[in-house]
């Protein structure tokens, strides 16, 4: 299938999956601003009114509420990816059994639609840091953190759908493991230096040093840990992209 024809399937399917989750809403495609929307206040409302968390030592003033946002934000993203990724194949059976065409690109699917939530997300978080005075932070990685989520999440969500078509228990195995990540990400509190290698190898702690950097003003990951997180990230396309690839034809069977 020329690139030409892949992409513009590709931005049909992302539309149809748009569509399909605003279904029957009265209040359709707003839905997209009023869910970030109630997320950012409910979290600003009890951490930074309610209960207060002190000051975290980052940049923009500091507190907690802002701190835990800019970290939130990301992994929502990430870990919405991961569990629609991983069933994006069996979920679509039909269409891969009866249309010839790269069926990574149903995987494609849902990290495309989760970063676009995602930046509706970011966009209401800026405001919310521009009238409380505390954007700090340089908005211009932000982009390139977004491009480094998406391969991750991507590469990632190609090796758990192949597997998910052989044994299904892997989205229960999944869901296990998305919690204990949480936990081992920098999302509610800073990485101390006592523990800092249990932080190291995960690509997500260099991910949410960009996007504070690019929101709250943190300090910005070392080059090492930037040059990881790339790394891990475009092995995870390439060797996604080649196992899914060597397995497509099982696959159409196996569902």
């Amino acid at each position: 299938m020329a690139s030409g024809s892949s992409a513009y399937l590709a931005y049909q399917l992302i539309r149809r999956d748009l569509s399909i989750r605003f279904t029957g809403s009265a209040l359709g495609f707003a839905w997209a601003v009023l869910q970030p929307l109630g997320l950012i206040i409910l979290y600003w409302f009890i951490f930074g009114i309610m209960l207060p968390g002190g000051k975290t030592g980052q940049g923009g003033g500091g507190d907690y509420v802002y701190f835990l946002i800019s970290g939130l934000l990301p992994w929502l993203g990430f870990s919405e990816a991961l569990v629609r990724g991983t069933t994006s194949v069996v979920e679509n059976a039909q269409i891969v059994k009866r249309l010839p065409f790269r069926s990574e690109i149903l995987v494609l699917v849902p990290s495309a639609t989760a970063i676009l939530f995602e930046l509706v997300a970011l966009v209401l978080f800026f405001g919310l840091l521009l009238f409380t005075g505390r954007l700090a932070g340089a908005i211009w990685i932000i982009p390139i953190a977004i491009a480094l989520q998406f391969a991750l999440q991507f590469g990632l969500s190609l090796i758990l759908a192949v597997a998910y078509v052989v044994f299904r228990d892997v989205l229960q195995l999944l869901s296990f493991g998305l919690s204990v990540l949480f936990f081992l990400s920098p999302i509610l509190f800073e990485v101390r230096p006592a523990f800092a290698m249990v932080f190291r190898w995960n690509p997500l702690t260099p991910l949410m040093g960009l996007y504070r950097f690019g929101t709250i003003g943190g300090q910005l990951p070392s080059w090492g840990a930037i040059a990881y997180l790339v790394g891990f990230a475009l092995t995870g396309v390439v060797l996604g992209l080649s196992l899914f690839r060597r397995a497509q034809s099982a696959l159409v069977d196996a569902i």
